[in-house]
């Protein structure tokens, strides 16, 4: 049978057509549900590759970070002592006592050494509350006090902004140092000498010869637990021994002898290690 030129038209256009069909559901149309696919992956290379760029611009200057962190750290840990044994610790507590005044000191021992928590706190002073102060408040209504900055002066602005900052600093977590404790009683005959030799444990300063990056003598985590003050009539227990104790006139004449009992802590930090000491080495 022959066939018209009509039919084989026919017969040349169905095919293709089925080629195109065939084609399209094979090809085409598996790439199309893999475009929004293929474009989320793209946002998602887009994002990897802009976060490895800041990665390469950071690593031109994190040596210098790195640098100025240590320095802060090394700065904060000269704030403190350096771990030490009992040993060590006797011997900076006899530093103390041979920068004191005319005192003399008995009981000397020391705790193992330990840790200790450290945290900011903030002075909140006791309400008092009573009926007639209540009724007071009742009657006149005390409206909150608001403070206007602009009105302070630069000094009362540091203190203002020091206050909040400790405020701030005192809902942080407590912080875990290392701790040794130095227990003692000192003896003067001066009142005043003991006093002197609080206000030095208070400054921490132990070795004058140790300076801080100001170039001022480098001061101490030193913290007074306790002190414990009472005056002692040292000559009570040898009035009746000596021979001026039958004298009425020297019964009258004793020789006061104040004394202090201490308990103090030295705070440690141990130094972090210079990450650039290879490096110098070499």
């Amino acid at each position: 049978m022959k066939i018209s030129k009509q039919e084989q038209l026919f017969i040349i256009i169905f095919i293709v057509a089925a080629i195109i069909g065939v084609g399209f559901f094979v090809f085409l149309l598996p790439n199309f549900n893999n475009i929004d696919v293929n474009n989320k992956n793209l946002e998602s290379t887009k994002t990897r590759y802009a976060e490895l760029q800041k990665r390469l611009e950071h690593e031109a200057t994190i040596d210098d970070e790195i640098k100025t962190a240590y320095e802060e750290g090394k700065n904060l840990a000269n704030s403190f002592y350096n771990d030490m044994t009992t040993y060590e610790a006797d011997e900076i507590m006899r530093q103390f006592i041979a920068r004191g005044k005319n005192i003399t000191i008995d009981g000397l021992s020391v705790s193992p050494f330990g840790t200790s928590s450290l945290s900011i706190t903030t002075f909140t002073p006791t309400e008092v509350t009573y009926p007639l102060k209540d009724f007071a408040n009742t009657v006149v209504q005390q409206e909150e006090e608001v403070i206007d900055i602009t009105k302070m002066s630069a000094r009362e602005r540091m203190i203002y902004f020091k206050k909040l900052t400790a405020s701030v600093l005192a809902t942080s977590q407590p912080v875990t140092v290392g701790s040794i404790t130095v227990s003692f009683t000192a003896h003067s005959d001066e009142l005043q000498n003991l006093h002197d030799f609080v206000d030095l444990l208070n400054e921490g300063v132990y070795d004058e010869s140790i300076k801080g990056v100001d170039g001022k003598p480098q001061r101490k985590a030193t913290y007074m637990n306790s002190v414990v003050y009472q005056l002692d009539d040292k000559d009570e227990k040898e009035e009746n021994s000596t021979p001026e104790a039958a004298n009425p006139d020297t019964q009258n004449k004793k020789e006061s002898d104040y004394s202090m009992a201490f308990s103090v802590q030295f705070f440690c930090i141990k130094p972090v290690a210079d990450p650039f000491a290879a490096q110098t080495a070499q």
